[in-house]
């Protein structure tokens, strides 16, 4: 037994494509380096899936995540904004309740949820047929095109 990650991006038209987890580390990394131009000015849904595996073969989705890719007008990750959605949803993660109701900017009352609205900013919840889809395609049980 094992497990495997699985990137899955949706498109504008819906259309789900594998990303495989080597080509992402090098968008990360060099974003310039690794254009998109058909996604250029765009906010991509994308899904990181654990699936888990038994002699090699997939037999369930352990978890999955929903995210957004931001790109700029020329097709590169938008690493800023990216950065922002992913530092949003760590800050949430790893803050207690009474963390979150507590910053408040000094003197003023007002709660800074900067950190909530990055991470709103940052996901997404699938309807029901596209986690259907999503599952699916995690698993293997359709071909998917590569990016």
């Amino acid at each position: 037994m094992g497990f495997s990650l699985r990137l899955l991006v949706v498109d504008q038209t819906d259309r789900i494509h594998r990303l495989d987890v080597d080509r992402f580390s090098q968008i990360l990394h060099e974003p310039k380096a690794h254009p998109f131009l058909q996604f250029a000015g765009q906010r991509l849904r994308w899904a990181e899936a654990v699936v888990e595996l038994v002699e090699r073969k997939p037999v369930r989705v352990v978890r999955m995540t929903f995210n957004i890719l931001p790109f700029d007008q020329g097709g590169c990750l938008d690493r800023t904004t990216f950065d922002r959605y992913m530092l949003g949803r760590a800050n949430l993660a790893f803050s207690s309740p009474r963390e979150l109701t507590s910053r408040r900017q000094p003197d003023s009352g007002v709660l800074d949820a900067d950190h909530l609205f990055a991470d709103r900013g940052g996901r997404w919840v699938p309807s029901k047929p596209m986690l259907r889809a999503m599952h699916e395609a995690a698993l293997g049980n359709v071909k998917l095109p590569q990016l």
